[in-house]
């Protein structure tokens, strides 16, 4: 498989860090940057964090100003054009909570998706219908926002497929199949639905059974997200209702990845996993 190239928020966020470092590099303030490039502290601050792209005309006046050195240049002027090309653009994007848009974005860039999951099946692997009951029940979806919302989650699943697709790997809790949401059609084919996506190569789907007891983390759902590049670390995302909030710090990045891991070690196996959501299908049909 091809492994996926960094995508647009990745690239600007690395060539921010460049520009960054050299600024602190040369002793240089923010307020010097601000009145040379005559923009805002709010504009110096969206493209050193890699939120927006620098002009090419003010990175040319930038690296003059912090006197870089032609290898700095070179490297500079060569991020500026891999992230200025344009990346996968996610659809519905506005119609997601501003903060989770971030977390969309990067989803659409990452390699290999790692989701702990104690209550709901993962958004990438939901159906139009679960996905709907679920947010039919959530009172921070307004109402209006549904059917948008919906369109969003199904829109992300085209990741899951085409020539590089995203690798996932689930471990949900028992609960999570065993939950009857939307009621029993929709329930079985949801059930079926993960099924399906288990067969696919770059899908692999864990259950969590009840006798496990406590597990790392019991708080909510753990998203981990890998990226292509060596140089971009995993990023964590933690949801909640009000929006949700990243993990960057490598040392809580890696005690969740250890969490994750350890989750996975007691959950069933794949093969496991796929008997037991049978019968939990099959429990449904006797009801």
């Amino acid at each position: 498989m091809t492994a996926r190239q960094s995508g647009p928020t990745k690239r600007r966020r690395r060539l921010g860090q460049l520009l960054r470092t050299l600024r602190d590099e040369r002793s240089v303030s923010v307020e010097a940057v601000m009145e040379r490039l005559h923009c805002s502290d709010a504009t110096v601050s969206r493209f050193e964090t890699g939120k927006s792209l620098i002009k090419h005309s003010d990175l040319e006046v930038l690296l003059d100003f912090l006197s870089a050195d032609d290898d700095t240049r070179r490297q500079a002027f060569e991020m500026w054009a891999d992230a200025s090309q344009i990346g996968r653009q996610p659809e519905y994007l506005n119609a997601l909570p501003r903060k989770f848009r971030a977390y969309v974005r990067l989803e659409a860039e990452a390699s290999r998706g790692l989701f702990l999951q104690p209550l709901l099946v993962p958004g990438l692997l939901q159906t139009e219908d679960y996905a709907r009951a679920i947010h039919t029940a959530d009172k921070f979806v307004p109402r209006d926002g549904i059917e948008k919302s919906v369109a969003a989650r199904v829109s992300r699943q085209r990741v899951l497929t085409g020539p590089d697709p995203l690798q996932v790997h689930a471990v949900v809790d028992e609960a999570v199949i065993r939950r009857v949401i939307g009621g029993t059609a929709v329930m079985r084919k949801q059930l079926e639905r993960l099924l399906e996506l288990g067969g696919q190569p770059n899908v692999t789907i864990q259950v969590l059974p009840f006798g496990v007891g406590a597990i790392g983390t019991m708080s909510g759902p753990v998203t981990i997200l890998e990226f292509p590049d060596p140089e971009d670390p995993p990023n964590v995302y933690l949801e909640h209702p009000a929006g949700g909030e990243w993990v960057e710090a490598p040392s809580a990045v890696a005690d969740f990845i250890s969490v994750f891991d350890g989750a996975a070690s007691v959950a069933l196996s794949a093969s496991e996993s796929t008997d037991l959501i049978s019968a939990a299908i099959a429990d449904l049909g006797s009801k």
